[in-house]
């Protein structure tokens, strides 16, 4: 692993030796480190560059995910502006507005806009103006998820150009496995049947460290508000709305009950119903 510090004057990352470490270093893998000095110069060159990074629960998805932020935004990484989670539609498209050209992005894995199902939050038009968007925009974006054949096929082989899949050894997290472009491709054909990682050879494999700005007071105030957010969306997804039958339902008994005086054959009439359905319904709200 390769120690860096950067250095505000020359606007370069240093590379430091061990026995001079301090609070705020950054440890990368030196194979990694190369593929991410490339993505910074296809940024330079008009483009865009979309990782993916997947695991398991409590592998350290986000914390691989933000070390690789920290080198790419030249350590200005910021999660609460940089970092997506469980927000609203409007909050994602103001952060997303603000980031300036060459910039970068994460969507942390409690969002659920790349999720391969029938019930996405946004529609798959509006997520292909987003991908527009980072195009334009030359953006770094790393796309945080549970499991990579869980993703939908046109942001897992389409327009990611890498996957890094974090792991646990004997319970121990900080262990990660990089798939390049034509070998993800390759994973996620052959091996979305079973959920297999092991049928296509990774492209390289390392360590990686916990990661220094998500352990500020700032980051654990917007895992407040992600948690937060999550919850109250849960609970309005859990709300049951009326249906129109229903609503229309709710008119006609209050209009039987408001109008005792009005003769069965009256109430047919003007609500179109059989006088043998009012009378059912007269029934019913009399018991």
């Amino acid at each position: 692993m390769v120690l860096l510090r950067f250095n505000k004057d020359t606007k370069k990352w240093d590379t430091i030796q061990r026995e001079n470490k301090i609070e705020g270093d950054l440890y990368l893998d030196g194979q990694l480190l190369e593929r991410l000095k490339f993505a910074k110069k296809q940024q330079k060159n008009d483009n865009d560059v979309v990782g993916l990074v997947c695991g398991d629960e409590g592998s350290g998805k986000t914390a691989s995910a933000g070390n690789i932020m920290r080198f790419m935004t030249d350590d200005k990484f910021n999660p609460a502006t940089d970092m997506i989670g469980a927000e609203s539609d409007e909050q994602v498209m103001d952060k997303i507005e603000k980031i300036k050209k060459g910039g970068a992005l994460m969507f942390d894995e409690g969002n659920s806009y790349f999720l391969s199902t029938e019930t996405m939050k946004t529609s798959q038009r509006e997520l292909h103006k987003l991908f527009s968007i980072f195009r334009q925009k030359n953006l770094f974006v790393l796309i945080i998820a549970p499991g990579f054949f869980r993703l939908n096929s046109y942001f897992a082989v389409d327009r990611s150009r890498f996957l890094i899949r974090t792991y646990l050894v004997n319970g121990v997290r900080g262990y990660f496995k990089y798939f390049g472009d034509k070998r993800k491709n390759k994973l996620y054909r052959m091996g979305k049947k079973y959920h297999e990682y092991s049928i296509v050879p990774h492209t390289l494999q390392g360590r990686f460290t916990k990661c220094y700005s998500l352990e500020t007071p700032e980051y654990l105030d917007f895992k407040t508000r992600t948690l937060k957010n999550t919850f109250d969306s849960f609970r309005k997804a859990k709300e049951k709305k009326p249906t129109e039958f229903q609503i229309k339902q709710k008119l006609i008994n209050n209009l039987i009950i408001t109008n005792p005086d009005i003769s069965t054959k009256e109430l047919a009439s003007i609500l179109n119903l059989t006088e043998r359905r009012v009378n059912q319904l007269k029934k019913s709200n009399n018991e």
